[in-house]
């Protein structure tokens, strides 16, 4: 099938590069500095193919108060609209993890388009994961560069809210917006939240529908705190958390990064100070069918988790989603096969 995915970046553009076109550096024009473009793929199975890439330009206007005469954000909000205006399609913005190029995020955001229903729009928000494996060094890497790419996640949300802001009823769609972090996308998520509270936090409005923790890299006392997570449920109708004991990924980072336990591990610390749109969902009976090795990468090509996510996106009552055993009655499930 075809998927369209848009995507916003605070990475640093190597146009000379065809292969991989952004790096694992940041924008020299500052850290929340963005770009913005799409891309087409076919995908067929686990392996999406491009067939073609635009970076939308960004052109200065001659006089530098005036701003930009070409704004990469304007055409990407532009097209957005009308794909969702007149294709009544959802828009899904997707937060990629750690040890990701650029050009691995984009096929990340193909393949989840690819699960869901009703082919959604998709939106790559990609901060400049280092995308290679050196022990120690990168995850620490990317960490730091996960909390400075907070102000680039917050600019993007408030472009995003102006431009819905500025529509009339008659222009304004009926579709919804969501989001899906993966992994330290999670902890970007945290920053940018952070950043916005910082910024204004008056901002802090319901603009998205779904909100989607998948084995989160965050702590496990992340809702307990305003400084982490526990705004979050401000920005949408609903938060599920996926999480599975068994994420060998989440457990080296809780080992071996002396951080605090994993929200992605366990869940949360305490169920009993969950904010009540928090919904968690316990995936470990099942996460090894498609990723059998390090049990990370289950929200894609498993076909539980994708009919879990498709009726959540779809705002089907927590309790009433199919394959899910209630642990705790309103907010807590494991899927059960």
């Amino acid at each position: 099938m075809s998927v369209t995915v848009h995507f916003v970046t605070n990475r640093n553009h190597i146009p000379e590069n065809a292969k991989a076109l952004f790096g694992g550096r940041f924008n020299p024009d500052g850290v929340a500095s963005l770009r913005f473009g799409k891309a087409e793929f076919d995908v067929t199975g686990q392996t999406p193919l491009m067939n073609s890439i635009t970076v939308f330009d960004e052109t200065l206007a001659v006089q530098p108060a005036a701003g930009f005469v070409t704004s990469g954000s304007n055409m990407l909000l532009t097209s957005l609209h009308e794909a969702m205006a007149v294709g009544k399609r959802d828009t899904v913005v997707f937060i990629h993890g750690f040890n990701v190029t650029f050009m691995e995020a984009l096929k990340a955001g193909a393949r989840l388009g690819a699960e869901l229903a009703n082919n959604p729009n998709i939106i790559v928000f990609s901060w400049p994961s280092d995308g290679t494996m050196v022990p120690f060094m990168s995850y620490y890497s990317d960490r730091e560069d996960a909390r400075a790419s907070g102000p680039a996640l917050a600019r993007t949300y408030l472009k995003l809210l102006d431009f819905v802001a500025g529509l009339d009823d008659e222009t304004r769609c009926r579709q919804a917006l969501h989001i899906v972090a993966h992994s330290m996308g999670a902890y970007v998520l945290r920053q940018g939240l952070q950043a916005i509270c910082a910024k204004d936090s008056r901002r802090l409005v319901r603009l998205f529908d779904q909100i989607i923790l998948a084995a989160p890299d965050e702590d496990d006392d992340a809702f307990e705190t305003d400084e982490k997570l526990k705004k979050l449920p401000m920005l949408g109708r609903r938060v599920t958390v996926y999480f599975n004991r068994n994420d060998r990924a989440l457990l080296v980072s809780d080992s071996t990064k002396t951080n605090p336990d994993r929200l992605g591990s366990d869940g949360p610390r305490m169920l009993d100070l969950l904010p009540k749109k928090v919904i968690v969902v316990d995936c470990y009976r099942i996460a090894a069918r498609s990723d059998p090795v390090v049990q990370h990468s289950y929200y894609i090509n498993n076909s539980s988790v994708s009919a879990d996510l498709r009726a959540t996106l779809a705002d089907t009552e927590s309790r009433l989603i199919e394959n899910r055993e209630m642990v705790r009655p309103e907010f807590a499930f494991r899927l059960s096969n």
